[in-house]
């Protein structure tokens, strides 16, 4: 049961009342046995009292952050828990080549490679490869595979994360660009994008969650297990959904024992321009890195022209049981009645993708990760868009001023949810009744796109609610 806070009054009152109950013709309320007796001993029990109602937040952890760190450190150690000192930062780098590969060619798992020394502090952060990968030689696969056009050479990318744990491992794009150790088969190594993760010293609250999940189930072939591995090591994954046995949320147990769906709220866009052959109409171009988040053009290798899209062609994601994956086949299929090149000819297909979810593929295969018995399949789960169109009445204050706070605290409620949390009309009520100068607040609409009315909203596990501002419309009556 909590403890409840008493205070000095509360300890004399009691005292007093005992004092009352063996002698009632004692003053307790004045004179010598209150100033003798009663106070000094109830401003003790008081202060006892106090460290009665702490030791319970601690043993609780709620409020942690009102808590003393070191406190908390003791408390969690009980579960062989201690206190991150920050995460390693996690990216993709492009080990590059003027020249096609005439072999085999592979960059082993642990590789070092590092930033340039920072003029500021004298400090070059250094990464190693989490993965092994292969550039195959002209037997194996065709080196258009590996060719960028936007920079002119071949390239593998590789997964690397930071051998410091810290926020001082977070760094932007294009600044990874050191070899540690000689490798004459590439002539340059970069990181087309910044950094994910790379966090700070654990506060006392994210301290707390940690310890909740760890204590629900702290190994990876627990469900719990597996987002807590997964929160714990990877800043960049907002939340984590693990579907698995009977779910009926997984798609692919029929044929693939031991499945584990695991959808993630999360995104790191990797751009990646991919050469392919167009087989005719009808005909589905998957790219090579999955899953697609956008396609940015299409055009012709031999003459350039750039195809439309919805004319000429089509993009095509989330189809199949293995949807929303690095196994996903999203691309473009090309349409009858439009545009398109000559059969066989090459197609420059410039698209950017999710590389969270190879990140965590690869991040999770090490063998510190492993769990018998189980395939993992990193997933990424996709926003249900919501649309609002509300009429808002102004009591007081400025009509505009209190309709952008509206906009702004509702958008950001929305916008925060996580994974299966639904929306109701109630919680955004709530939310608009707390600002100041709101008279009235009623819906017009309150819906998931292409559905109308007013209704709440109710969110599949694997999907979380967002809105766009231009999906947001407030009526001022």
């Amino acid at each position: 049961m909590p403890v409840d806070r008493l205070t000095a009054e509360v300890f004399a009152d009691q005292i007093a009342e005992g004092v009352n109950t063996r002698d009632a013709t004692l003053d307790t309320r004045v004179g010598s046995v209150r100033d003798l007796f009663i106070d000094p001993v109830s401003e003790v029990l008081e202060n006892q009292n106090e460290r009665v109602v702490y030791l319970n937040k601690l043993l609780s952890l709620k409020n942690a952050n009102s808590l003393v760190p070191d406190d908390v450190d003791d408390i969690v150690f009980n579960e062989n828990m201690v206190r991150w000192g920050g995460s390693s930062a996690i990216t993709t780098v492009s080990f590059a080549r003027d020249t096609p590969p005439i072999a085999d060619i592979t960059v082993p798992i642990n590789f070092p490679v590092a930033t340039g020394v920072n003029p500021v502090n004298g400090v070059s952060v250094v990464f190693r490869t989490i993965e092994t990968k292969t550039m195959y030689g002209p037997l194996s696969v065709p080196s258009s595979q590996y060719y960028n056009a936007d920079t002119g050479k071949y390239e593998l990318d590789v997964q690397v994360s930071s051998i410091t744990q810290n926020t001082s491992a977070q760094v932007g794009a294009y600044t990874i660009t050191q070899f540690r150790r000689p490798f004459s088969d590439f002539s340059s190594v970069y990181n087309k994008t910044a950094t994910t993760s790379g966090t700070g010293i654990e506060t006392n609250a994210e301290l707390a969650i940690r310890h909740s999940l760890h204590i629900a189930g702290s190994q990876l072939s627990t469900p719990t297990g597996i987002k807590s591995a997964i929160l714990d090591n990877v800043s960049s994954v907002e939340d984590a959904y693990v579907v698995y046995g009977g779910d009926a949320y997984l798609t692919r147990d029929l044929e693939d024992a031991g499945a584990i769906d695991i959808w993630i709220l999360g995104e790191s866009p990797l751009s990646r321009t991919y050469v392919t052959v167009y087989n005719g109409t009808y005909t589905l171009n998957a790219v090579d890195f999955q899953p697609v988040m956008y396609i940015d053009s299409v055009s012709s290798f031999a003459t350039g022209i750039t195809y439309t899209k919805t004319i000429d062609y089509e993009v095509v994601t989330g189809i199949g049981e293995y949807a929303y994956s690095n196994q996903a086949q999203d691309g473009i299929r090309w349409l009858p009645g439009g545009s398109h090149p000559d059969i066989g000819e090459d197609v420059v297909i410039v698209y950017r993708y999710n590389a969270l979810m190879n990140i965590l593929d690869a991040y999770f295969k090490q063998p510190q990760f492993y769990a018998m018995g189980s395939d993992r399949l990193f997933r990424w789960a996709q926003p249900l868009t919501i649309i609002i169109d509300a009429n808002l009445k102004v009591r007081s204050g400025s009509p505009t001023q209190v309709l952008n706070t509206v906009r702004n605290a509702v958008y950001e409620y929305i916008n925060a949810l996580k994974l299966g949390e639904n929306l109701e009309e109630f919680d955004i009520d709530s939310v608009v009744s707390k600002i100041y100068g709101v008279d009235n607040w009623t819906y017009n609409q309150l819906s998931i796109e292409d559905v109308t009315g007013v209704s709440d909203i109710e969110v599949d596990p694997n999907l979380y609610a967002r809105i766009l501002l231009s999906n947001f419309v407030i009526n001022l009556v």
